[in-house]
């Protein structure tokens, strides 16, 4: 867990703002609000642009100035408006409309149900489950065509999706600061503390097996416990105890207004305490608490 109310480590500064291009529009918008004596600058003297200003600092010293610089709810506004700026808040904004096509393709292709065709990492297994079917081999070339298809559709859906998502969330809080840029851990800052966003396609097949006809239900009345599966039953090559704001599909058909409504309605002000325990290969088993925001997709 990292949190930057008080400071900011070099490693924090390029993980939320990501390139030196950000950095350099990041500083000078700070600089027209608190002046920072470090920053220097030249000016061209000669040429198309002579007269202008530009700011004079090695990369090394660049992020150096931005640790130095801190200022958690100036640097915050700062940030957020130039989330503001970006292809993918753009494409969270513009979602809505973007969906309608993508649903119309679908029904317009005539295939079927909005629902995965085979688990990703499964078309191995998919195209051997068609294989042993008794049908012509024509027959069997449709069907992994139009699999192929909606698996490629889905995965689109989902990242308009997804970008919507990310930018309600954003819109949700004043207190959220978002990422510039993306890298594995961290996602969003929520009252300074980090979280990495995580998307599941379901509560886990664990729950599924416990719960049965129910699952749906349960993990609609206890969203602490769809976390707790969910960090106890994740990968361990990917094993995290960080804190984490999951969004979990209980329906894949879920519309872009549903999500807003859920997303309007849950708290992303105080999050839950997720108590759980992880068998290692190595380690063996150890008990993890970790703060964590859950939000239901669900019809």
């Amino acid at each position: 867990m990292e949190y930057i109310k008080s400071k900011l480590s070099d490693d924090l500064a390029r993980k939320i703002i990501g390139s030196q291009e950000k950095a350099i529009i990041y500083l000078l918008r700070l600089n027209e609000i608190k002046p920072i004596s470090s920053l220097k600058f030249k000016t061209i003297s000669r040429g198309q642009n002579q007269g202008k200003k530009f700011l004079d600092l090695e990369t090394k010293n660049l992020w150096k100035v931005v640790v130095d610089s801190w200022d958690y709810e100036e640097s915050k506004k700062i940030i957020r408006d130039i989330f503001k700026e970006t292809e993918k808040y753009k494409s969270g904004k513009e979602a809505d409309s973007a969906m309608d096509v993508l649903i119309k393709e679908w029904q317009t292709l005539k295939l079927g149900d909005l629902a995965w065709p085979f688990s990703q990492g499964d078309f191995d297994g998919f195209v051997q489950r068609i294989n042993s079917e008794n049908s012509t081999g024509i027959i069997k070339d449709d069907k992994v065509k139009i699999a192929a298809v909606k698996y490629r559709r889905i995965k689109e859906i989902n990242t308009v999706r997804n970008d919507f998502i990310e930018t309600l969330i954003f819109e949700k809080n004043e207190n959220i600061l978002p990422t510039l840029n993306h890298r594995r851990g961290v996602d969003f800052f929520i009252d300074g503390i980090s979280f990495d966003q995580k998307v599941a396609k379901s509560p886990t097949n664990q729950f599924k097996t416990r719960f049965k006809d129910n699952w749906r239900q349960e993990a609609i009345n206890n969203p602490t416990l769809v976390a707790e599966y969910l960090y106890k039953y994740q990968d361990e090559g990917r094993f995290g105890a960080d804190p984490r704001l999951l969004v979990v599909y209980l329906d894949e058909d879920i519309s872009i207004q549903k999500i807003q409504e859920i997303i309007k309605q849950t708290d992303l002000n105080k999050p839950l305490e997720i108590n759980f325990s992880f068998k290692h290969k190595i380690q063996g088993e150890k008990s993890y608490k970790v703060p964590c925001f859950v939000i239901l997709l669900h019809n």
